[in-house]
């Protein structure tokens, strides 16, 4: 970074160590991946790199303020006491100091398996009101309130123990809420209240963000600008920033040609109701629809032909078509059932939904300037959010990550050629730091679209990785080996009702399916191949970083 000839976005972004450079690209977020970040400019000797690792040792902290086991760590080393700003180290001091795990967290670990919230709800109270100065209770309460979705339950743990909460940590904590429950005004204010702990960047940012979502685009563009001229390294910030400036944010373009959606179902009546509603209420222009009813035994064939009345009076004749089939073929088979009928292979387009997605009415239409935009796309996805928590992501911008250790598969391992996506989206929750548009590795399965050409020569989904997992990943996989990279619309949330991830409650036959399944994507392609295909997307991430730092430059 020495001897830069300008102090220009693409000069200081082009100056970072290109193994640096590879993990910026995959986002600034999220704890695990912020102190990767930390680590590795602490670590390389280069001193120029000190003010990434303090940025980012600052958002992991900002991420998860009461998170004493993290901070105790951190301030063990000395050369991270060093870069910190000094109120930034007596916050940390603070928080650790009020943080203790207990002994036995079996208890907690176990109601915790069993996902039975109310019943952790009253553990943690009862453990913050015999603990009221021990924050390890606050910080569980956060955690576990925030994915159930009750704010006032966290705010009266935080009451409880407000006496041990440092006021600038319950702050960052209150702005945080109020973005989850919509309240951009009382989260502006929060956040612009802050101190100096946090640094300059990130209450700035969580600001702009804030002022962009409630439609405040220029006084929320001006302090993202400024946040970038500090933090040029974060590529959340330009992105976000490049799509409000040129107002990509608010985007909606018809398809340029005729789309089938589809969907196929199985025993979710209620769910495949609901989600036929959004649709009818959405703008389906050029649009037809196909359900395959995959041997349902409920009442979903009911439900399809309510519906079927219904579309056909608005669509007109033949465009909402049921196929019925006397047994459940599994996701794969049933996506191939579909492509290959007469009747979608017509169209310009295929989108593929899930049967329990509730989405916004101008989904298509955003899909549609994901299209313009970036028009060689294998498919185009978009940002699933958790139906009943909107501020927990699914899935959003995924992006390919293979070890550089070359090693032949080891078939007795249950990873036989490791590899995975990007998973910062599971480390924080949505605070709009993922509302962008840019290419990645995968997308979701829940809501992803085609041009028919593509998918059809693409080949079938695999019908080995039935009944559902993993299906469109390797799908995925396989238009990242052709060049043809999937696109993430992240100005498009759809909520998705099955749960994932810590909110979510499996069975040991689905998780052992879901381990059976992931065995079997990663014999299907080589290490060689994913390894090719990685560095040529950290190469097409890279190309259309510097073209947006370049358009803001001019702008």
């Amino acid at each position: 970074m020495k001897d830069r000839p300008t102090n220009t976005l693409t000069a200081l972004w082009t100056q970072l160590p290109k193994e640096l450079r590879e993990r910026l690209m995959l986002g600034f977020t999220g704890k695990r991946h912020l102190l990767d970040i930390a680590g590795w400019c602490l670590g390389s000797g280069n001193n120029d790199l000190a003010p990434i690792a303090t940025d980012a040792l600052l958002t992991a902290f900002a991420e998860n303020p009461l998170d004493g086991e993290m901070l105790r760590e951190l301030l063990s080393h000395d050369v991270i006491r060093g870069i910190l700003p000094a109120p930034t180290v007596t916050l940390m001091d603070a928080v650790a100091s009020s943080w203790s795990q207990p002994a036995n967290t079996g208890y907690l670990e176990r109601l915790l398996a069993q996902r039975d919230m109310d019943k952790l709800k009253r553990y943690l109270t009862g453990s913050a009101e015999k603990e009221p100065d021990n924050l390890f209770w606050a910080q569980q309460a956060v955690t576990y309130g925030l994915i159930d979705n009750d704010p006032a339950w966290v705010a009266s743990i935080l009451s409880i123990q407000s006496d041990a909460l440092p006021d600038e940590a319950n702050t960052i904590i209150q702005g945080r809420i109020a973005v989850m429950a919509g309240d951009h005004d009382t989260a502006v204010r929060h956040f612009q209240s802050l101190g100096p702990s946090f640094g300059p960047v990130f209450p700035a940012m969580q600001s702009g963000l804030s002022l962009i979502r409630q439609e405040d685009h220029a006084a929320g563009n001006l302090l993202l600008i400024d946040c970038l001229g500090q933090s040029p390294w974060n590529p959340n910030l330009l992105l976000g920033l490049h799509d409000s400036l040129t107002g990509r944010n608010r985007e909606a373009r018809p398809l340029d040609g005729s789309v089938a959606i589809l969907l196929y179902t199985w025993n979710k009546d209620i769910e495949i109701d609901a989600t036929l509603r959004s649709l009818f209420d959405s703008d389906l222009t050029g649009a037809s629809i196909v359900v395959l009813d995959n041997g349902s035994t409920d009442s979903t064939a009911s439900v399809l032909e309510s519906w079927q009345t219904r579309f056909e009076n608005r669509l007109g004749h033949n465009r909402f078509t049921v196929i019925t089939l006397p047994v459940n073929i599994g996701a794969p088979a049933a996506r191939n059932w579909l492509m290959h009928d007469e009747r979608v292979s017509a169209h310009d387009f295929i989108c593929y939904l899930d049967d329990d997605v509730i989405m916004p009415a101008d989904w298509l239409h955003r899909l549609g300037a994901a299209v313009h935009r970036y028009p060689e796309a294998g498919v185009w996805g978009c940002k699933v959010v958790d139906h009943h928590n909107p501020i927990l992501i699914q899935s959003g911008d995924n992006h390919l990550m293979v070890p550089d250790e070359p090693q032949s598969p080891d078939l007795s391992s249950p990873t036989p050629n490791p590899f995975k996506l990007s998973d910062l989206h599971i480390q924080t929750t949505d605070q709009g730091q993922f509302d962008f548009v840019r290419p990645c590795a995968s997308v979701t399965g829940c809501c992803h679209l085609f041009r028919t050409n593509t998918l059809l020569d693409s080949g079938d989904f695999a019908i080995h990785l039935s009944p559902t997992q993993y299906d469109d990943m390797e799908h995925d996989l396989r238009l990242c080996l052709s060049d043809r990279f999937p696109v993430y619309q992240g100005h498009l949330t759809i909520r998705h009702r099955k749960r994932t991830g810590t909110a979510s409650h499996t069975s040991s036959q689905e998780e052992g399916n879901a381990l059976g399944n992931k065995y079997k994507m990663q014999t299907m392609h080589t290490r060689e191949e994913l390894r090719v295909a990685m560095h040529n997307e950290l190469a097409l991430l890279e190309k259309d970083i510097l073209e947006k730092m370049a358009l803001i430059e001019q702008m």
